[in-house]
């Protein structure tokens, strides 16, 4: 997905080269900007509960996906 908003993020780049917090950030400005909401716009506590339980959902898909990460 980020490749398609972003063409320097390589599925390699991305995984050896971001933390979680940075792909989260560039696929939240990304969608922003491809919908033509405003990136600079206040989130309300509400957007933030919301998306903090996507981020949640989507933890143990990736898991099940990719193998645990810790370490």
């Amino acid at each position: 997905m980020l490749a398609l908003m972003y063409p320097w993020a390589t599925k390699e780049y991305v995984l050896w080269q971001m933390s979680l917090g940075q792909v989260i950030m560039y696929l939240n400005v990304g969608m922003d900007i491809k919908a033509g909401k405003d990136p600079k716009r206040q989130r309300t506590q509400s957007d933030l509960r919301e998306a903090k339980a996507e981020i949640n959902a989507m933890f143990p898909e990736l898991r099940a996906q990719y193998g645990d990460i810790d370490g």
